[in-house]
Formats: C-alpha cells, sequence, structure tokens
C-alpha cells in the first residue's frame, strides 16, 4: 500500500490570525505568528463577554492579555473559574478599536492606505469566523461571475510534492548545502478559492480563452475606490431584501449580515463609510456585496431577453470587470444596469479605467511581457553554456546595458510603461536565476560524486593486495571524468560570477524606476538568492575538504568566490542600495518600500556593510529643529520604520545617535498613550520586548521601565524590584510577538512572502 503523502498541519480556529488578517504589504519580520502562538499556548479566547485564559498563578499571563488586547492596566481578571481566568468587558466598548493604518506608494503619485486591526478586533473575528464560516461559503454561491470566491474551509493538510522533496545524491555523502530557497509550507487563506487564486491565471485559462473564440470583443471596467466607498450597512442589503432590512433595523442587528456589518465597523473607529483595506477578511466582505449585485445584473439582463453565456459572457475577479460581446446594444445595456445596480450599493463606476478590446484579444501588456521572455532567453548574463552552444541558442545580449537598451526599446514599440512591466520582469529575472543556479549547483555536485568514487576505489585498491579486481581502468576512468568536470566548474564558475554582477546591475535599473512594495520583495528574492548562494559555498568547500580523505583546497577552488570576488559582489549590492536610500527622502507613505533593503544590508555583514546615520536621517525624515538653542526633534516615523530601524541598527556603536532619536520619538508617541489604538499597542509589546532599544542590557531594562511608568502600567504601590521583575519575566516568557526580535531569517520570510503573493 502506497504511503500517503498527506501531511497535517494541525492548525486551530485560530488560524484566521495567520492567513485572513494582515495586508501582503508589511514589513519583514512582522507576522502574526508569534500572536498565534501566544493564544494557542494560553487558551486565550473571546467568548461572549468574557476574554479568558488559562490559570495564571503568577500574573504575568494576566499582564500580558491586559497590554495585548487593551485592557486597562489596573483592571483585575475574574479568578473564579476552575479552569481559566477571565477579564469581563463591555465589548460595545472595548471592540471599538483605531486601526494602525500605514500608506505605500500605489501608481504613479498616488498612495494606498492599508490597515493592521487592533490585536481584541483579531481576537473577535477568529469568533466571527468559526461561528459564520458557512454562512459565508453559501453567501459566495450566488454570482455565476464571479473568479475569486470563498468554496470551502481550506483542508488542515498539505501534499508533499517534488518542490518539497530532498533530492538524494549517489553517494550517501554528496550534499551541496543549499541556499535558503526551499518551499516554507505555510496557510495561505482560511478559505480555498473558486476559480482562481490570482487574476493572472485568468488570463490563461480556457474559460478566457473559450470566451475570446466565441465574442469579437472584451470591455474591461473597475469600480471607482471600491474599498473606500463601502457603506458597511450594504452587507444586509446584500443578504436579504433591501428595503426589508430598512424597515426593520432591529432583528437585521442580529443576523449574519448585521454581525459582519458590526465587526467591520467596530475594527473601524465604528465608521460606516469605507472598509479597511489589505485583509482577506475585507476581500470577503467586499465579494458578498459584489455578488448580490452580479445576480440583480444579470436578472435584470435576462428580463430583458439576453441570455448568459450565449449574448454575453462576464467575469468578475474582486472588484474587476471583464464583459464580453458581440452586439453593441448589448454592451450598452450591461454598462448601463450595472451602473445602476452598483448606485444601488452607494458604489460608482470607474470610466477613466474602462477599456474595449476588440479582437484579436491582446493587450500592449501581453505583447511586451512576451518580448521580455524572449529578450531574458537570448541573454547571455542567463546562461551557463560550455564550448560553442552559445552560437547554437542564439544568444546576442552580453551584458545588462544590452538587455536595457532593448527594453526601452520594447516598451517605445509597445507603447508600455516601466510600471506596467516591473512585476513581470523582476518575476523573470529571479526565475532565471534561480534555475541557473541550480544548474551549476547540479555540476558542483556531479563533481563531488566523481570525488566520492574515486574514493571509493583508491579504498578497494589499497585492501585489493592480490591485484585480483580491475579497479585501474575503474580509477582511470573516474580520473578522466574528474579532469572534464573540473574544466566546465571552472568555466561555469567564472560565467557564474560575471553574470551576477550583470544580474545586480539590472535589477537595480529595473527597480529604481519605480520602486514599490511588491517590487521591493523581487528585488531582495533576487539579491538574498545570491548573497546566500556565496555564503552557502563557502560552507560547502569547507565540508568538504575536511570530509573527503585526499581532497585539497586547490580541488575545490572553484566550489567558492575567493575573498576579494565575493567583496566585489557584496560591494556592488551595498552600492545599488545605498544608491536607493540617498535618491530620494522616503516620503510619508513610501517606507515599506525600502525597509524591505534593510536586512539585505545586514546579510552582507554590518562589519564591511553599513550605512550611515546620516543616511538613514534623511532618507527616513528623522531632523532636528534648532527652537531657541534647544535641538527638538522632528519626524513622523510610524510603528512600522521604527522596529525596523531598531532591528537594523541593533546595537551598534555608530547608531548611538539615531537609536537616541528612536527614543524619543517613542516616548514622544506614548506621551498620548490610547489603550484602543492599534499602533500603540504593537508598539508597546514589540518594544517591551525589543533587545536593540538601548545600547547595555541595564539601559534597555531602564527604558522599558520608563515606558510602563509612562502609560500608567504599575500599580502605585509596586516596588522598583517588583517592577524589575515584571520587565524581566515579559521578555523571558515572550521574547517575540509581532515583530520577530530573535532567530530572524530573512529567507524564511521571503519565501512566505512568494507563497502569499498580491490577490
Amino acid at each position: 500500500m502506497k504511503k500517503s503523502l498527506a501531511k497535517n498541519i494541525g492548525y486551530k480556529k485560530e488560524r484566521v490570525v495567520l492567513s485572513d488578517i494582515l495586508p501582503y504589504e508589511v514589513p519583514p519580520f512582522f507576522s502574526n505568528r508569534y500572536f498565534y502562538n501566544f493564544l494557542i499556548n494560553n487558551k486565550i479566547c473571546l467568548i461572549n463577554n468574557e476574554l479568558r485564559f488559562k490559570k495564571d498563578n503568577s500574573s504575568i499571563l494576566e499582564k500580558l492579555v491586559a497590554i495585548v488586547f487593551g485592557i486597562a492596566p489596573n483592571k483585575k481578571s475574574n479568578k473564579n473559574k476552575p479552569t481559566y481566568d477571565y477579564f469581563k468587558l463591555d465589548l460595545d466598548k472595548s471592540l471599538v478599536t483605531i486601526p494602525f493604518k500605514f500608506r505605500i506608494a500605489h501608481k504613479d503619485t498616488d498612495f494606498r492606505e492599508l490597515t493592521v486591526i487592533h490585536p481584541i478586533n483579531q481576537l473577535s473575528l477568529i469568533e466571527f469566523y468559526d461561528k459564520y464560516k458557512s454562512s459565508i461559503l453559501y453567501s459566495s454561491t450566488i454570482s455565476r461571475f464571479s473568479l475569486r470566491k470563498p468554496d470551502r474551509v481550506s483542508s488542515l493538510k498539505y501534499f508533499k510534492d517534488s518542490t518539497n522533496s530532498f533530492k538524494r545524491a549517489k553517494y550517501s555523502e554528496v550534499e551541496i548545502i543549499e541556499t535558503s530557497d526551499k518551499e516554507y509550507t505555510s496557510l495561505k487563506t482560511y478559505f480555498s478559492y473558486k476559480i482562481f487564486s490570482n487574476i493572472h491565471k485568468f488570463y490563461e485559462s480556457f474559460e478566457y480563452h473559450r470566451a475570446e473564440k466565441k465574442f469579437d470583443n472584451l470591455l474591461k471596467f473597475d469600480i471607482s475606490r471600491c474599498f473606500d466607498s463601502i457603506y458597511t450597512h450594504t452587507m444586509p442589503w446584500a443578504l436579504f431584501n433591501k428595503r426589508i432590512v430598512k424597515e426593520n433595523l432591529s432583528p437585521n442587528k442580529d443576523s449574519f449580515g448585521g454581525k459582519f456589518d458590526k465587526v467591520m465597523q467596530q475594527m473601524n473607529y465604528n465608521e460606516t463609510n469605507g472598509i479597511v483595506i489589505g485583509p482577506e477578511f475585507s476581500r470577503i466582505f467586499a465579494e458578498l456585496i459584489l455578488q448580490r449585485i452580479d445576480k440583480n445584473v444579470e436578472k435584470e439582463l435576462f428580463n430583458k431577453g439576453f441570455k448568459y453565456k450565449d449574448d454575453y459572457d462576464i467575469f468578475r475577479y474582486v472588484d474587476d470587470f471583464f464583459v464580453f460581446y458581440n452586439d453593441e446594444n448589448i454592451k450598452k445595456e450591461i454598462l448601463s444596469i450595472y451602473k445602476t445596480k452598483l448606485q444601488e450599493y452607494n458604489l460608482y463606476f470607474n470610466e477613466s479605467k474602462t477599456k474595449i478590446l476588440p479582437k484579436p484579444i491582446i493587450t500592449n501588456i501581453t505583447i511586451a511581457k512576451e518580448e521580455i521572455r524572449k529578450l531574458i532567453e537570448h541573454s547571455m548574463i542567463f546562461q551557463l553554456y560550455d564550448g560553442e552552444i552559445k552560437n547554437q541558442i542564439g544568444i546576442k545580449y552580453f551584458k545588462a546595458s544590452d538587455i536595457i537598451t532593448n527594453y526601452k526599446v520594447l516598451l517605445a514599440n509597445t507603447n508600455t510603461s516601466y510600471k506596467d512591466l516591473q512585476n513581470y520582469f523582476l518575476s523573470v529575472i529571479f526565475r532565471k536565476l534561480k534555475a541557473m543556479i541550480n544548474k551549476f549547483q547540479n555540476e558542483q555536485e556531479t563533481l563531488l560524486e566523481f570525488y566520492s568514487h574515486k574514493r571509493m576505489v583508491l579504498n578497494q585498491l589499497e585492501n585489493d593486495e592480490n591485484g585480483e579486481n580491475d579497479l585501474d581502468k575503474e580509477l582511470e576512468l573516474v580520473l578522466e571524468n574528474i579532469k572534464i568536470q573540473e574544466k566546465k566548474i571552472k568555466i561555469f564558475h567564472k560565467q557564474l560570477f560575471n553574470n551576477f554582477n550583470e544580474i545586480i546591475d539590472l535589477t537595480f535599473f529595473i527597480y529604481s524606476v519605480l520602486p514599490r512594495v511588491t517590487h521591493s520583495i523581487k528585488v531582495c528574492h533576487i539579491l538574498f538568492r545570491i548573497i546566500d548562494f556565496v555564503k552557502n559555498q563557502e560552507k560547502t568547500k569547507q565540508v568538504y575538504i575536511s570530509k573527503l580523505t585526499g581532497l585539497y583546497s586547490s580541488e575545490m577552488k572553484y566550489f567558492a568566490f575567493d575573498f576579494d570576488k565575493k567583496h566585489e559582489l557584496f560591494k556592488k549590492i551595498y552600492d545599488g542600495i545605498l544608491i536607493v536610500f540617498k535618491k530620494s527622502a522616503s516620503s510619508e507613505y513610501a517606507e515599506i518600500e525600502t525597509l524591505y533593503l534593510l536586512p539585505i544590508i545586514n546579510e552582507l555583514g554590518q562589519k564591511h556593510y553599513n550605512l550611515e546615520e546620516k543616511v538613514l536621517e534623511k532618507h527616513f525624515n528623522i531632523s532636528k529643529n534648532d527652537i531657541k538653542n534647544k535641538k527638538i526633534l522632528n519626524s513622523k516615523l510610524n510603528y512600522f520604520t521604527i522596529i525596523s530601524l531598531l532591528n537594523h541598527i541593533q546595537r551598534e556603536p555608530r547608531y548611538d545617535i539615531i537609536r537616541k532619536d528612536l527614543q524619543d520619538i517613542i516616548l514622544k508617541k506614548f506621551a498620548k498613550f490610547e489603550n484602543n489604538k492599534a499602533e500603540d499597542i504593537f508598539l508597546l509589546i514589540d518594544v517591551l520586548t525589543c533587545p536593540h532599544i538601548a545600547s547595555t542590557d541595564a539601559e534597555v531594562k531602564n527604558f522599558r521601565k520608563k515606558i510602563l511608568e509612562q502609560i500608567r502600567f504599575f500599580d502605585n504601590n509596586t516596588t522598583t524590584s517588583e517592577k524589575d521583575i515584571i520587565i524581566d519575566n515579559l521578555e523571558k516568557n515572550y521574547p517575540n510577538w509581532f515583530y520577530s526580535w530573535k532567530g530572524n531569517d530573512i529567507g524564511i520570510e521571503l519565501n512566505t512572502k512568494r507563497g502569499h503573493s498580491v490577490y
């Protein structure tokens, strides 16, 4: 019987916080992973008006729960239950919170405001999902147009495939030390989605091509500022009859739609106009409303005599619409009806983004992407070649500058812009880089197998006293194989070094034109892949010199770059990042883009590479105004930037000034500390565990004490020694919170991002 490849993930209902709560565009090392563990390990849940947690004799857990969920510091928990302690809450007040909103650059000059909700609302959503998951799934079946809708609760199992399998070499001792590019299993969304998880899959689908064959024209449009425009009260309208809902307001509050409406309001400080942007649950909220609009449109078209799939075809991916048609009158009817039905739900048609594509239905962007693919395929900088193979495969572009020149021509010829193609181009670069490195490592593995084979034959010769085995010929053959393979490795090694240099130049050119968060993540994938490969090649070399008897350092020469070549590559990466930081100061809403580059600098090694304090201060707009000979700090740094900078500077003495500035910024923020403000809670809990907030352990403890005293966390009769014990226990028991301070691995973070790409 074949062994099942299914592996149980084991996540509980709390997995909602891992998959559906956070926006994609948060900085590295920020996640809900440790928050999830905190909930599970301490049995924390919100049932009715009780915030429950496991019995806590030390009172440390009680204090932590109070901090994380924004409960008044001096409020005491109830301990009259045999299996748990709890805080009794007035949920109508406790769940009304101010979310942490941060801005990212969007389009050319615009921005998008994304949201991380308060921990207490995250806890509330766990219970909401658990109670109403069936209602969400049922309400997602209304529209036949939707391409992305919840279909079922995601399986708690994953199936191991070739991407997760371990490739074993012929000789057991042979194992290249791999780069940190392994596939990490992670939960993507609470629900599985039907039909497509990504819009690009639709363009390549049978459904798209069938509609393209059947109809002559494609109309594309979307909703203007969809998530900003949604009126939360329209959720009950979408699930029930609008007139009945408006005339029966009280019963509506206890319905699934009424509860969803209230949950969305509370996490957004009771706002009814607009919903929080970024998390998956917001897309579900929007989807359920748009499902009803789709159904209303289809019904109206049917009443007018137009048949779905015969006279027209409509596809909707979140708020992007694709209408296939032949008859101009049908198109006008569809537009008119959609405008009307959207307005009934306070949503409006985006006139500026309406496009009509006649047959052949292909966009300039699609044409440009195909040309980019050809450009890369014919580029020497992504190839490892032996002898005259470059003439056979038609390699034409020898340097990054050749590709850049031809890329500019391509943009002009296809009437497209950099922003249309940045994501795609960077993705192609990463895939080709990864394939090239894998090819080189396979060749190295072959050589190592030959070395192992040689050692085995030599051992047999030593023991073959009578010369009965024909081992001389076998040794001669393996030595010849080694000679051929060493020559190939030598050629490839030189090419790899040159290619890395060119790829770094190309990557920074593509990125620097228009930095965005998604572009930053892809750039970091590329840069980290190179850095990690170089580091692990050094480890492989040292392991095999000590592991294989008779193997000399000279034989492993091409298993790692020498000191000069290594630092030539690292210096090129550093210079590229430095240019990005110096090019322009971070705007109020464009900080996340460059926060991703800070851990890459750390990967290069702070001994040799570091950004000067002045560069960081200028880029992140940390300045001091001279008011009557007194320097007054002027900064609007948000939580994400503060913790990312602390992680970058660590306890390096060269950053003492900026560290002191960050302390002042934090204290200034906490001068107006609010328990219901998400940013304050995140900053507080992470600063209380941050080892880099000061230069010494004693200074760290004093600063934490200063913060807790400032927000009036301690009782009036708490002694100094008791305060010290509380502070020590907070870090000792929970060293990582929303921001991970210990055991950071940018490789794991980046690969997790690959599994959670933007919808």
